[in-house]
């Protein structure tokens, strides 16, 4: 299971919340370098872990945010072509959604990401899809 270091995690997260820099590196008592450096990994690991995922199960990458940590796909399911979503989930890794019924805990998931301002299944695929 992928999963970004602790640390980096940590940084990565308090970014993805929409914290700066500055306030980050006061928060941890580090450099404001150091997060630079965390979040510039962060960004490299997210990129090559949803385009490792999309590699082998042969999806064509629609869009991928790596600062809020999600990848839009397209793939196929059952013979269908369906949409894929896949979200970065702090101390869990990366899942993947097939289709728009994502659980509410996705929803919950991307307001606390600040993909959305509400847990709204419409308002969610909206954002990811723009």
């Amino acid at each position: 299971m992928f999963r970004l270091p602790d640390g980096m995690e940590k940084v990565w997260l308090m970014r993805a919340k929409g914290m700066r820099e500055v306030e980050i590196a006061e928060a941890l008592g580090i450099s404001r370098q150091a997060v630079n450096k965390a979040l510039k990994d962060a960004r490299v690991k997210l990129f090559e872990a949803f385009f490792g995922l999309a590699e082998v199960f042969s999806w064509d990458i629609v869009r991928v945010n790596a600062e809020k940590g999600f990848m839009v796909a397209r793939g196929r399911c059952l013979d269908k072509n369906v949409r894929v979503y896949a979200f970065y989930f702090p101390g869990k890794g990366i899942r993947a959604f097939f289709g728009e019924d994502l659980p509410e805990y996705v929803l919950e998931h991307a307001v606390e990401m600040g993909i959305t301002r509400e847990p709204d299944r419409e308002e969610l695929i909206k954002a990811l899809e723009s």
